[in-house]
């Protein structure tokens, strides 16, 4: 019983001070900027689309349904930092836009996020960094991701490593 309040106590430790600060930390560039750090995932994913990106397309690539980036869309839009440009072939369907300014806070919280990685470099080497994910990516698709237990479909830094040689 000594090892599960051990293990219990230090997961519970790294989840009250370790992954909210985390947390907070990553999501800091983006809420200097007034938006939170799911506003942000949205304008990337706009900004990084090869071709047309639309509601749907972002509510499948972040796991949720379209009422809740419908919400998240609806606050960017108001904020002028997006637009929506209906289909020739369907009016219906919109496609998703950033607007210069949009643009602007999307390219400022990434230039952040990247120097902050280059800075934890200094002390914490991108070998480590991508082990620490692989490691986290594994527990999470094991334990806690919808599809728990199947394999990930997203290549580890080892089989990076490999393909670069």
């Amino acid at each position: 019983m000594s090892e599960d309040m051990e293990f219990f106590n230090r997961f519970s430790h790294m989840y009250l001070h370790g992954f909210k600060n985390l947390s907070d930390m990553f999501a800091e560039p983006a809420t200097e900027h007034g938006i939170t750090l799911d506003e942000f995932y949205i304008l990337y994913d706009i900004a990084e689309a090869k071709g047309k990106i639309r509601l749907m397309d972002i509510a499948e690539s972040h796991g949720v349904t379209r009422s809740a980036i419908s919400r998240l869309i609806g606050r960017l839009l108001r904020k002028d930092y997006l637009y929506q440009e209906a289909e020739d072939h369907d009016r219906r369907n919109k496609v998703l836009k950033l607007t210069p300014e949009g643009a602007r806070i999307e390219h400022a919280v990434f230039t952040e996020l990247v120097l902050r990685n280059r800075q934890w470099r200094q002390s914490f080497s991108l070998d480590k960094q991508y082990q620490t994910l692989d490691l986290v990516e594994e527990f999470m698709d094991k334990f806690v991701n919808e599809d728990a237990g199947k394999p990930a479909q997203k290549a580890s830094y080892a089989d990076l490593k490999r393909a670069e040689a």
